[in-house]
C-alpha cells in the first residue's frame, strides 16, 4: 500500500504550474519564533504549531520535558528530505510503499562547552533512506538524485560538511 495519497499528483501539478506561470517567483522565507520558558526549556512557534525543546534532567538545569534542540535540527533534515522524496516520486510516477529517513550525527562536545578554539559544529552527519517500491533500481537512483539535489537542508549541509548517505531499497543497500 502506497504511503503517498493518490490525489497528491494533481495538487502538486497545479502548484508547480501556478508557480511556473507566476512570472516573478519570490523567495521563500521560512521562520520560527522562540522563547525561553525556564533554563533550557524553550518554546517555538511556526506555521500555527507550538513545540518545545529542552535538555535532559542529567544536564544542569534540564527538565527532560521535550526533545533536545539538536534532535529538531536532525529531524528537520530528515523531514525536508522525506518531503522531496514524496514530491519527486509523485512527479516521476513512482509508488512508495515505504519511506523512512534515519539521521545521526557526531559532535565534538568541547565546542558547545567553549573548551576548544573552533566553533561548535557537527563533525559528521549520516543518514539512511529506506524505500520499498516496485520501481527499477535505475528509476530509484534517479529519485535519490532528485530528492537530494532539491532538498534545501541537504544542499546547505553538504556545502558545510560531507554527508554520509545510504539508500536501502526493498531491504538491500542500493
Amino acid at each position: 500500500m502506497s504511503v503517498v495519497d493518490t490525489t497528491l499528483q494533481e495538487r502538486l501539478t497545479r502548484r508547480i504550474e501556478g508557480l511556473r506561470n507566476a512570472g516573478e517567483l519570490k523567495p521563500g522565507r521560512p521562520s520560527v519564533e522562540t522563547e525561553t520558558l525556564r533554563n533550557y526549556h524553550a518554546r517555538a512557534r511556526a506555521d500555527g504549531f507550538v513545540f518545545d525543546a529542552d535538555e535532559p534532567v542529567s544536564k544542569v538545569g534540564g527538565t527532560g520535558r521535550a526533545p533536545r534542540p539538536l534532535r529538531y535540527f536532525l529531524a528537520g533534515f530528515a523531514f525536508c528530505l522525506q518531503a522531496q522524496y514524496v514530491r519527486n516520486a509523485v512527479r516521476m510516477g513512482i509508488d512508495l510503499d515505504e519511506l523512512a529517513v534515519d539521521v545521526d550525527g557526531e559532535i565534538d562536545r568541547r565546542g558547545g562547552l567553549g573548551l576548544r578554539e573552533a566553533p561548535a559544529d557537527f563533525e559528521r552527519i549520516g543518514y539512511t533512506t529506506t524505500l520499498r517500491t516496485d520501481a527499477s533500481e535505475e528509476r530509484v537512483r534517479d529519485l535519490v538524485d532528485a530528492a537530494e539535489s532539491r532538498c534545501y537542508v541537504h544542499g546547505t549541509l553538504s556545502a558545510a560538511l560531507p554527508l554520509d548517505g545510504t539508500t536501502v531499497l526493498n531491504g538491500s543497500p542500493l
